[in-house]
């Protein structure tokens, strides 16, 4: 029947996984383009500022002392493209209007400050660059030059030192009533050279707007044809699409053999109303109140989850003062992914303790299993994930800290786990359950777990739905202006929302005599993770070229992202769950 059950679910994902690639690649076509009249005005946005180095080090274009911003466009809807550009993303001076161009146009003249000036110089020394954007179209343009640098073009005829870019050329290419295509050069002025740190008096920044038709310009069009199989279509011919595929596929079957194959043996000997027979070492957990009092069902798996799910809350909050303070920027992937291996060895201990103090408060037995499972519950499968999809990129630094910290956790999940074990902590809330004993009536289907997990998890989320675009271009470091703000937003939200629903659902849950609470508040709690999950395909259907991996690669990173939300989730359920048992026998004394 095992080898059976494996069969169909390997048949399952060999089906689902080309029918899903192939369907969100469908739906990744190129944006929509809006019509225009002569004459209509098109708002140029810019938006971040950032070295060629690469974007996390961005600020916002306006914090260079160029131009001040235009006036904000009421009850303008964002694309979504601009929606996961950020905060960053604000309107400008210039006015380049369907089809009619201008030369030499004043933006605004400017008078620089020594502190400006610096502004400048540090940002053309850096080699920044910044974004704007017309009609959804991308333009990358460069703050400045340095004239002594060998890449720049010597013909430009200018004597060594640092030219600001005071001048724009715009070239816009138009098709009936749509913009195409648009492209722009700089142009550096003698009135932009600023080398010496002193003021500049007068500093003129101007633009020119060249409209041309599209049709006259077929290099362009090849150029635009060639991105749009390039970001619709060339992932699926790529040889190492199919390779990373293949290796995802071995490792997934590998975890799934494993893992069905642990838990069908885990469940059987921790089921209930089994005694304990000598020739086969099956127990039943000691209840260490009496008979009368009930336990959860598997409390050492039970234990582990919230050990992890507490040790992964203490690393999220981490992070966040770390990327507040400034010694963590968001989208440093390599430093991200170090400093989470290193906080989650030092913090190994907490889920060592928390899981075994949980674990034997109900069984003197099983502890050191109960270790393993916390060791194994979150690491594994995260690891053969990444394994799998990035095993080309991964660095030497990173290996280096990953097998230091695997010793290290080591050492202190046991050492935790060894303490928990003689530090019965949890015997306060197994108390509780004596004051409901009576036989659990027939439930209605809300009341069950398979929809409890369903509402509890849309419910909270058709909260956060507005807030989904925001946080998955945070989590891939589309969002730079905002990201912040917006992750710990969604965060103490989402937190909130599920301590408020696992008190109300289980003090309700209690009021009809129901007190099985321990897994249904886990699996509730954590449910909002699966909608988020779930979301994710919706957003990278319409992120275009925006996200530069494919489907798998973004499936498996996503949910080694949501399983960690899942157990934080989980865990924070369970003990809001708690409280309502510390509440309700004070309400149901009070009602007898």
């Amino acid at each position: 029947m095992a080898r059976r059950e494996t069969t169909s679910f390997l048949v399952l994902i060999l089906i689902a996984l080309p029918t899903l690639v192939f369907t969100i690649q469908t739906l990744r076509t190129e944006p929509s383009r809006k019509e225009y009249k002569e004459g209509d005005y098109i708002p140029l946005f810019a938006n971040i500022a950032y070295s060629v180095r690469g974007p996390c080090e961005a600020y916002s274009y306006f914090d260079l002392p160029f131009c001040p911003p235009g006036d904000p466009i009421a009850n303008r809807k964002k694309s979504f493209q601009e929606l996961i550009a950020g905060d960053c993303y604000v309107n400008t001076l210039y006015e380049l209007r369907f089809k009619m161009g201008t030369t030499r146009k004043l933006l605004c003249e400017k008078n620089l400050t020594k502190e400006e000036v610096a502004k400048f110089r540090g940002a053309i020394a850096n080699k920044t660059v910044y974004d704007l954007y017309y009609d959804n179209i991308r333009l990358k343009l460069q703050v400045g030059v340095n004239a002594s640098d060998p890449v720049v073009d010597q013909t430009l005829n200018r004597s060594p030192g640092l030219y600001l870019a005071n001048h724009l050329d715009f070239h816009i290419l138009y098709l009936g009533n749509e913009v195409k295509h648009m492209y722009a050069k700089g142009q550096y002025d003698f009135a932009g050279e600023i080398s010496k740190d002193a003021e500049i008096k007068v500093v003129n920044f101007t633009y020119s707007v060249f409209w041309e038709d599209f049709v006259s310009k077929p290099e362009y069009q090849n150029e635009i044809m060639r991105d749009f199989w390039k970001h619709n279509g060339g992932g699926l011919h790529d040889p190492m699409s199919y390779a990373t595929a293949f290796i995802i596929l071995v490792w997934l079957f590998m975890l799934y053999e494993v893992t069905v194959t642990y838990l069908t043996d885990y469940f059987t000997r921790n089921s209930y109303g089994v005694v304990m027979v000598a020739a086969t070492g099956v127990t039943r957990p000691r209840h260490i109140h009496g008979d009368a009092c009930r336990c959860p069902r598997y409390s050492s798996l039970l234990g582990a989850i919230l050990g992890v799910g507490i040790q992964l809350f203490i690393i999220i909050c981490v992070l966040f003062v770390l990327v507040y303070t400034g010694h963590l920027y968001a989208c440093n992937n390599e430093s991200m992914c170090i400093l989470f291996i290193v906080i989650y060895g030092i913090t190994s201990w907490f889920s060592g303790y928390k899981a075994t103090s949980f674990h034997s408060s109900f069984t003197t037995r099983g502890w050191r299993e109960c270790v393993i499972q916390t060791g194994a519950l979150y690491p594994v499968p995260v690891i053969l994930s990444v394994l799998a999809i990035s095993i080309r990129s991964l660095l030497a630094t990173t290996t280096f800290y990953f097998i230091i910290s695997f010793f290290v956790a080591i050492g202190l999940l046991t050492w935790g786990g060894r303490f928990g074990q003689i530090s019965i902590n949890e015997s306060k809330i197994t108390c509780s359950t004596i004051h409901f004993q009576s036989e659990i009536p027939d439930q209605a289907w809300y009341m069950r777990t398979p929809a409890q997990m369903f509402l509890g998890g849309l419910l909270p989320f058709s909260i956060i739905y507005s807030m989904m675009d925001d946080i998955y271009a945070s989590l891939y470091s589309l969002k730079v202006c905002g990201a912040f703000s917006t992750m710990l937003t969604a965060f103490i939200s989402v937190i909130a929302l599920t301590v408020l629903m696992g008190i109300i659902c289980t003090c309700y849950q209690l009021y009809k005599q129901d007190h099985q609470w321990w897994w249904r508040s886990v699996f509730r709690g954590g449910s909002i993770a699966i909608f988020m999950y779930a979301y994710g395909l919706y957003f990278y259907a319409r992120a275009d070229s925006i996200i530069s991996m494919n489907l798998l690669e973004f499936l498996g990173y996503n949910a080694c992202i949501f399983y960690a939300v899942f157990l934080i989730l989980g865990t924070i359920g369970f003990y809001a769950s708690s409280i309502g048992f510390h509440y309700m026998p004070r309400v149901l004394k009070m009602r007898d």
